[in-house]
């Protein structure tokens, strides 16, 4: 029996629309829009609005978290008065962006100060057709999806700099040129973290990687490359305490200070879709993702969906705990922040890669026997 993923029930779901439309055309067209590249291609743009809407749900309900757990904090209510409990009030907030104007500067450069915003989202929303939610949510066909969607979050610093220098304004310049330096430093020990993932599962497939925690989830025997790759990822979503690059005292902004409107909401929605994306490698590599240990009775994991309940349940606690960090930290110096992700991250990440081949050769001692892999 064919395993059931999302792209599955969307090829069958364009078939059935194709087939009713094709019962009302005649037979020259109907052999057309019965053929396999039509049923394809609509079966393409069917997934990809499924990811699109709950990647943006997720997104919305994200913002929402966070405004609630920082009230929390802070021990005060917050402004979220549209809707229950607050619901709407991001669905208000968005649509009053999209109703302003941009008014881009008069020397701006005016191909880079669109494609910039433009392209730093749609780059983070192209990510979440790589990551896989649960056992049915892809085909799992991308042996290199963990590299393939690290390769595609790190686009985010030449985005950054280009609407920054587009926007043709020293302030905005210097906040570009602190986010690239920022992300470049931190995502050598975040790719060193990932290595030592890699080494302990044997793949760079996502799906792999999770069934691989099927006895032990690996925040344990990895719980350092956990630490540094939390502390990476916080850098480069530019959170406190790393969100120097928008540094509104000093540089009223950062390098979005010449947005506003629709190009200024996509930025706030990509940083929140890397926020999202962020939480989601965290389950994915060390939680487990939508699987539970081996010790946890079965009937918690074998109700319809309890894949994708689970998986979510850990990503919005990880956010969670990105927005305690928030809560709780102040924001560092350029200084401090460069000097702790050369000088410090670096080596733990390389420490941590050791531990990661250390594991390995303990599970395969000669005396013990290896343990098989479960991904196999």
């Amino acid at each position: 029996m064919a395993t059931l993923t999302l792209y599955s029930v969307a090829y069958d779901i364009a078939r059935g629309l194709l087939g009713v439309l094709g019962s009302v055309l005649p037979a020259g067209a109907r052999a057309v829009v019965l053929s396999g590249d039509a049923v394809t291609g609509l079966a393409v743009l069917v997934f990809a609005a499924v990811l699109l809407a709950a990647s943006m749900l997720n997104t919305i309900l994200l913002i929402w978290w966070e405004r609630k757990l920082l009230g929390r904090f802070m021990d005060r209510r917050g402004a979220m008065h549209v809707g229950y409990a607050g619901l709407l009030q991001n669905f208000a907030d968005g649509l009053k962006l999209f109703r302003k104007h941009t008014f881009p500067p008069r020397e701006a450069d005016g191909l880079g100060f669109y494609f910039g915003p433009t392209a730093y989202m749609v780059t983070s929303l192209a990510i979440f057709g790589i990551l896989p939610i649960s056992s049915g949510w892809n085909s799992g066909a991308l042996p290199l999806s963990l590299l393939l969607a690290l390769t595609i979050f790190s686009f985010a610093p030449l985005f950054i700099f280009v609407s920054a220098w587009s926007s043709n304004n020293k302030y905005s310049l210097m906040g570009g040129l602190r986010s690239a330096a920022q992300m470049i430093a931190y995502e050598v020990p975040l790719l060193l973290a990932v290595v030592a993932v890699v080494v302990l599962a044997g793949s760079f497939d996502l799906t792999t990687i999770v069934y691989e925690q099927r006895n032990y989830w690996f925040w344990g025997p990895l719980f350092l490359a956990l630490i540094v790759f939390v502390a990476a990822m916080l850098a480069e979503m530019e959170r406190i305490p790393f969100d120097l690059p928008e540094a509104e005292a000093e540089l009223v902004e950062g390098w979005n200070t010449e947005y506003g409107g629709m190009l200024f909401a996509f930025f706030m929605l990509a940083d929140y879709l890397r926020a999202l994306v962020g939480s989601i490698l965290v389950v994915l590599l060390f939680l487990g993702g939508w699987t539970l240990p081996s010790w946890v009775p079965a009937g918690l994991s074998s109700f319809p969906l309890a894949g994708i309940l689970w998986f979510m349940v850990k990503t919005y606690a990880v956010f969670g705990l990105f927005v305690w960090v928030r809560a709780s930290l102040p924001r560092v110096r350029t200084d401090q922040l460069l000097r702790v992700g050369w000088n410090r991250m670096i080596p733990l990440a390389l420490l941590s890669v050791f531990l990661a081949a250390a594991v390995v050769t303990v599970r395969c001692v000669p005396v013990l026997g290896c343990v098989p892999s479960m991904g196999a």
